[in-house]
């Protein structure tokens, strides 16, 4: 009886420990903004170059619905992900295309935590890492991350589901006094690669000193040739004022890289770009007596070469084996195959010689009344020594919260420009959302 009665006992104050201060939220996004909701636009006009080199147009739409639940307890943090997308887009992954995500992390004690799942987001993100134009913060500043890139769609040209994978880590958080602190994870990514699984393995810290300073590391597929670091200091003594800098080795986030044009054969085409070493800056401020703030990022590779894969092949075209190096461009060979007089040429990509990838970003904000947010983001995506590879953003929008209707209406008119490759616009959408937020305290 005393044993029965001291488990429920146990049992009793683990939920109640479980449950309390804990807050629920719900947020929910309909419609489509390549920024909130999948990777496309409400509607959109765009130009494609065929291999001819001739430029089509087409128009295309696209819906979505974004549902999302957090959790966070003093035990408990889990996110669940829930994502629809629709797109007529001849460039779309498939035209219904579903994204299930989410997370759980379990930390018993502030110096302990368990977590999986296959996406992180941004919760295990070095603050010094935010860009604060971008708004985001990229996978190189997350202590825990799901593969930089490593995604995966499974099904059809009509329906697919999207995968990056499924991960693993362990965390711990210390703090030394009201001021110094110190995080640490790390943890592996399994996805799937044709019929086997890979894995990738991802660690950092986090230090700073409140109110003052803070500084990251991280190091993500540290087992491979091509591991990616990020290392990253910022000053957090104003929070109205944002000033960090990061360095990048193997950077190929193409959320802020440019398409480059390779030449194969004599026909163009265009990849995008990675770059072996980049540094960046970021700022801003926000003036809130006035409601006006203003944000500049800034990444620029440090010299003309990449990480890339060598491949190497036999008479029969057989695979022998890849190598994985620091590639230059201007005379990049991407494979060689085996003859009786010895190694020899199979295919080159050439690109312009020295060209050197280049991501810069404005973001205007400015709180008209308590129901009205405008905001205007200008981007850039460039190959320094290549003016054909600039690709220019101009993204104005209202984000509107009206008094009679809870949530609020994000809408705006997004230009895509590239002055050499198709004369001027490349493409003219138009992103349209409405997003709901329920919080719930126990």
């Amino acid at each position: 009886m005393k044993k029965r009665f001291l488990t429920m006992t146990i049992f009793l104050l683990a939920s109640l420990s479980l449950f309390a201060k804990s807050r629920l939220t719900i947020k929910n996004t309909v419609g489509a903004d390549l920024d909130e909701v999948g990777d496309y636009d409400f509607f959109t006009n765009s130009k494609e170059t065929d291999v001819n080199g001739d430029i089509q147009s087409s128009n295309s739409i696209a819906f979505g619905d974004r549902f999302q639940l957090d959790y966070e307890s003093p035990l408990v943090n889990a996110r669940t992900r829930l994502e629809f997308l629709y797109s007529n887009a001849d460039t779309a992954k498939a035209k219904f295309l579903f994204v299930p995500a989410g997370f759980v992390h379990f930390t018993p004690i502030q110096q302990f935590g368990i977590v999986a799942g296959n996406n992180f987001y941004k919760y295990f993100a070095i603050p010094s890492a935010y860009l604060a134009a971008a708004d985001d913060t990229t996978k190189y500043g997350r202590l825990l991350t799901d593969s930089l890139g490593e995604e995966r769609y499974f099904g059809s040209e009509n329906v697919a589901v999207f995968s990056n994978g499924f991960a693993g880590g362990i965390t711990s958080s210390w703090n030394f006094g009201p001021l110094f602190y110190l995080n640490l994870a790390g943890g592996a990514t399994m996805y799937p690669d044709e019929n086997e699984f890979e894995k990738a393995f991802d660690f950092g810290l986090n230090a700073g000193i409140s109110q003052l300073f803070d500084f990251g590391f991280t190091a993500h597929n540290v087992t491979e040739d091509d591991r990616k670091y990020g290392l990253f200091a910022g000053y957090t003594g104003n929070p109205d004022l944002v000033l960090n800098t990061g360095f990048y080795y193997n950077f190929t986030d193409s959320d802020y890289l440019a398409e480059a044009r390779v030449t194969r054969s004599g026909v163009d085409k265009f990849k995008k770009q990675k770059t072996e070493y980049a540094l960046g800056l970021t700022g801003g401020y926000n003036f809130r007596e006035v409601g006006f703030s203003v944000y500049a990022d800034f990444i620029t590779g440090l010299n003309d070469a990449y990480i890339g894969t060598i491949e190497y092949y036999d008479e029969s075209g057989n695979l022998v084996t890849e190598k994985t190096s620091v590639i230059k461009r201007g005379s990049t060979i991407v494979k060689y195959y085996y003859s009786s007089k010895g190694k020899k040429k199979y295919r080159t990509d050439e690109y312009s010689e020295g060209a050197v990838p280049l991501y810069a970003q404005l973001r205007l904000n400015y709180v008209a009344s308590t129901s009205l947010e405008l905001a205007c983001n200008i981007k850039l995506r460039a190959m320094l020594r290549d003016s054909s590879q600039s690709w220019f953003t101009f993204y104005p929008r209202a984000i509107i919260s009206p008094e009679s209707i809870p949530g609020e209406f994000s809408a705006g008119v997004r230009l895509d420009m590239n002055l050499t490759r198709y004369d001027g616009i490349s493409s003219i959408s138009i992103p349209l959302t409405y997003t709901y937020k329920f919080k719930k305290k126990f």
